[in-house]
């Protein structure tokens, strides 16, 4: 019990208290992406060499098997979702009209800093670390998946990709990540001042991204959109536990890997669909409403994670 409680505070305290400083305007509009900003670029970075540079060689191995399985789970959910959105399109107007959104929300979701917590606190360290295996090449292969997504469906409006913003959200934790793993498998020990002073960035990066998620949040407007977003966040589960039960089926991975990908199966949507709507001109408001629906689904699952590992 006072793991699920430590689990649902660490989640969701930091969400709502990023809707009730939204709410309050208690931190300006135009500041708002600073926060996330220094969350993807110096905290989650951080983060991610943290965990990685104090592996042992038995975790390392699962670095291939675990980024392996993230490109065969989004073709898998890609692939499945655009022929359901292709065929009822033709009989529903919504779907038609949020057909671009709903692909790019069909295979995006919170692998990382809501699943990341989980994995440390159900499965210990090396489920973390399997976890950040797991998302490894995730910025790549959303991208790849999402302009896949736009060349099919096209775009709402035209807007040009900002590029230098990618290689700024993309380069820093694809950097440390290798840095990570190469102290890691070296076995090489950093000094203490060094390893404290990144690890207390990294511990910043969860609850940052969970408050920065909060402050994107309009409660109002996602109740209204209820009725047709619940059954598609239901679709969309089934496929992805669906995916999941295909992979765990594979020689590949270790036990805890295995772990991590049935965790990662009732993950909400994060904030990536937001920033990729936002860079490919999709409707963002739809999609950030979409988020906050999605989370408060997942608090209904949360316990049952800890029931299946109890």
């Amino acid at each position: 019990m006072d793991l699920l409680t430590s689990a649902l505070t660490g989640i969701f305290l930091p969400i709502f208290l990023g809707v009730l400083a939204r709410r309050k305007d208690y931190i300006a509009a135009k500041n708002r992406p600073v926060l996330q900003q220094f969350a993807v670029r110096i905290a989650i970075p951080a983060l991610v060499f943290s965990s990685l540079s104090t592996m042992d060689t038995g975790t390392a191995g699962q670095f291939l098997p675990m980024s392996l399985g993230l490109f065969l789970f989004f073709s898998m959910s890609w692939s499945s979702l655009f022929l359901l959105i292709f065929l009822l399109q033709k009989k529903s107007a919504w779907v038609k009209q949020f057909r671009s959104e709903l692909l790019i929300m069909a295979f995006t979701g919170n692998l990382a800093y809501i699943c990341w917590r989980l994995h440390e606190l159900v499965i210990g360290p090396e489920g973390l670390q399997r976890g950040i295996f797991y998302t490894a090449f995730y910025w790549p292969f959303l991208l790849t998946f999402s302009f896949l997504s736009i060349a099919v469906f096209g775009l709402k409006q035209q807007k040009s990709l900002d590029r230098r913003e990618l290689l700024y959200n993309v380069t820093p934790v694809l950097v440390f990540m290798a840095a990570g793993l190469a102290v890691g498998i070296s076995g090489v020990r950093l000094p203490l001042w060094l390893s404290g002073f990144v690890s207390s960035f990294g511990n910043m990066a969860i609850p940052l991204v969970l408050f920065g998620m909060g402050l994107s949040l309009t409660v109002g407007k996602s109740l209204r959109t209820v009725g047709y977003l619940i059954p598609f966040l239901f679709l969309r589960l089934a496929l992805w536990i669906g995916a999941t039960l295909v992979m765990v089926q594979l020689p590949w991975f270790d036990e805890p890997s295995r772990g991590v990908l049935m965790i990662n199966a009732l993950a909400p949507l994060g904030v990536n669909p937001i920033i990729i709507g936002d860079m490919f001109g999709m409707d963002t408001e739809f999609i950030a409403n979409s988020t906050i629906i999605s989370t408060l689904l997942f608090l209904l699952f949360i316990p049952v994670i800890f029931f299946l590992w109890a």
